[in-house]
């Protein structure tokens, strides 16, 4: 899962552990996520494509052209 920053961090590197914490949309019918504390924010999902578990592993972080930096999590 994608996750973007508005600024870097030192500490969300490759390796290290993340935990996110789940907000809804339109009723519950679409969730997203943030990087706990508020570090980083997915995309929008559908309520079926939400995660089982809250915490994850970071994959890779890349500068965007835009702006901004882009953290891949991976979860189990």
């Amino acid at each position: 899962m994608d996750f973007k920053m508005e600024i870097e961090y030192e500490h969300i590197v490759p390796g290290a552990e993340v935990e996110v914490e789940e907000s809804e949309l339109q009723g519950g019918l679409v969730v997203y996520y943030t990087i706990i504390p508020a570090i980083a924010m997915s995309g929008n999902f559908k309520r079926q494509e939400a995660l089982k578990s809250y915490k994850g592993k970071v994959k890779a972080v890349r500068e965007g052209n835009g702006g901004g930096w882009y953290v891949t999590v991976e979860f189990p």
